[in-house]
């Protein structure tokens, strides 16, 4: 028996995309119950659209404004606790979605005890043209990685970098005690597949449900970036910044595993990748001098379980 599910849609000045993304909705094979959307205070025709659309929605629309501006991350938090599906799939205003994703999403949770799934993306241009690659493509999700995630290994997987793109994302509501609140400091996306895999489990599946679409105003986005894009974006990088941040949103993760009480391998793990972050942050200012450091680092093999590996180890001993 299917379970009922909630769309979580958040929206802020997507006027220009909007209504492509709910005609992909109100064409899926298997129909939400109900679609939740959180306005943030919206100074387009965004919410005018929706709320048209809802007067011939073939499922029930749930339109909220904020009060003030909340941000992406507490907006979708917003939403997230106001669906009552037992199963909630997170949306965003500017992709469009296959007609099977819903379907798919429900029956992967149907026969699997974890608490979440998600899903590939096809990576497209604001018109919809292919760009030729797909976002596990883009963030090197390989097959490795993905049988490492359904043999039940998700958590380290994404210690290591982030792959889940939250439009692709759906899980339990009996997950929700367990993320909210949303920490300011992480991006919803992120922070709810950690949790899902530190406790009951989040499973890939390995289709593109969306099409993820890249325009000017993505908050984060897709395209592939060049080597030398690549370089020049670590030479601009305060690394000394970057790793205290990284580690700080760590050190909340940790906080909140504690309280639900996830097994010592787990939070081993993640006490092992804020050690090689401490690491790499107090490395010499002096490039020989980083040497035996990275050396170190290296024969512990944490370089290649929590960072680029041989990319990260060229980055700390040329450009930091």
């Amino acid at each position: 028996m299917n379970s009922k599910i909630s769309v979580a849609l958040c929206t802020y000045n997507g006027a220009e995309f909007v209504a492509e993304f709910l005609y992909s909705i109100a064409t899926q094979t298997m129909l939400p119950n109900e679609l939740v959307v959180c306005d943030d205070r919206s100074t387009d025709a965004t919410v005018d659209i929706v709320e048209d659309f809802a007067r011939y929605s073939p499922f029930p629309i749930a339109i909220m404004r904020n009060q003030s501006k909340l941000g992406v991350t507490k907006n979708f938090e917003q939403a997230v606790k106001s669906c009552s599906g037992e199963i909630i799939a997170l949306a965003d205003q500017d992709d469009l979605w296959m007609p099977c994703k819903l379907s798919r999403i429900s029956q992967a949770l149907e026969v699997s005890d974890r608490a979440a799934v998600f899903s590939d993306a096809v990576v497209v241009t604001e018109d919809l043209a292919p760009l030729g690659y797909t976002m596990w493509e883009r963030v090197c999700f390989d097959m490795h990685e993905q049988k490492r995630m359904l043999n039940g290994e998700a958590f380290p997987v994404l210690l290591k970098h982030r792959i889940v793109t939250g439009a692709t994302l759906a899980f339990r509501s009996s997950l929700r005690k367990a993320v909210l609140p949303i920490p300011a400091e992480w991006s919803h996306d992120e922070w709810i597949a950690l949790i899902a895999s530190a406790t009951d489990g989040i499973l890939p599946i390995d289709k593109s449900l969306i099409s993820y679409r890249q325009h000017r105003g993505n908050v984060i986005g897709g395209r592939k970036k060049s080597l030398w894009d690549e370089i020049k974006a670590a030479r601009r990088l305060n690394r000394h910044a970057w790793y205290n941040k990284e580690i700080n949103k760590l050190l909340i993760l940790n906080e909140r595993l504690d309280v639900l009480g996830v097994l010592v391998p787990i939070r081993e793990k993640l006490r092992d990748k804020i050690a090689h972050l401490n690491a790499r942050l107090a490395m010499p200012e002096t490039r020989l001098q980083r040497l035996p450091v990275v050396a170190r680092e290296v024969r512990s093999g944490r370089y290649t379980a929590y960072a680029r590996n041989w990319g990260s180890v060229a980055i700390d001993l040329l450009i930091r």
